[in-house]
């Protein structure tokens, strides 16, 4: 599994995600995608000179099970020796107020939080376990429902204080992964539910492209959002000396 290692190293190199001395704080859902970040950035704190912390939102969605979730990722960090953070919020309560959307509602309170703890505890970066495939079904769902460059340009690498290292990796790099090094996970089950539009791209549509058209789907979308994004800040740039 060395290569999967390397390859999230390559796509930090390359896109200079990481700086020595840095305090890095880590959203952990308890799923896959942040289990791997997680022990990825803790195998490798020495190389980086970095530390770490993890920040883990219980939305109150799932009883019981989002609690165990909650207490999953206190007890890796526990095992880790990494400081822990929580936020225990009812996103269904404030979404029925704000008349806004669960997903929605759900973003909005997990990036104030993580700043919030950044910012109280000196983080001079907030790392996000997006991967390939998150970044596949972004440009798809920008595409249906309508956009521009910026859009189609997917998930950004970088977004001011935000990472995302591990965006090379498809969701099946990731699962190999910690089934070979037999480090656990939890599952959100709703995550298999076709009510969000994101789940119905990711169950139902792109497996049909991967399985008709293209089986590296996510590997293409993501160069392809890596390219624009160049483009955009190529554009910002030039922008930026214009009004200069």
């Amino acid at each position: 599994m060395k290569a999967t290692e390397q390859k999230v190293l390559r796509f930090i190199k390359e896109n200079e995600l990481l700086s020595f001395g840095e305090k890095i704080l880590v959203a952990l859902s308890g799923g896959p995608d942040s289990v791997f970040l997680l022990h990825f950035l803790n195998k490798y704190k020495k190389k980086f000179k970095i530390k770490i912390g993890a920040v883990h939102i219980n939305h109150l969605l799932r009883g019981k099970d989002s609690d165990r979730d909650e207490l999953f990722c206190k007890v890796i960090c526990e095992e880790l020796s990494i400081p822990f953070y929580l936020l225990r919020k009812d996103i269904k309560s404030v979404s029925k107020k704000n008349k806004s959307s669960l997903e929605v509602t759900g973003r909005k309170i997990r990036y104030e939080f993580f700043e919030k703890i950044s910012k109280s505890n000196q983080y001079d970066i907030i790392a996000t376990a997006h991967n390939a495939d998150d970044n596949t079904e972004t440009v798809l769902l920008n595409l249906i429902k309508g956009t521009g460059i910026k859009g189609i340009a997917g998930i950004p690498v970088r977004r001011n204080n935000i990472i995302r290292p591990i965006l090379s990796l498809t969701k099946k790099e990731i699962l190999d992964y910690l089934e070979a090094n037999r480090f656990e996970y939890r599952i959100d089950e709703s995550n298999l539910s076709n009510n969000f539009e994101r789940n119905f791209l990711r169950n139902e549509v792109i497996p049909l492209i991967q399985k008709n058209i293209n089986p590296s789907f996510s590997n293409s979308a993501l160069i392809t959002s890596l390219n624009l994004q160049r483009l955009n800040f190529g554009f910002s740039e030039i922008v930026g000396e214009i009004k200069s």
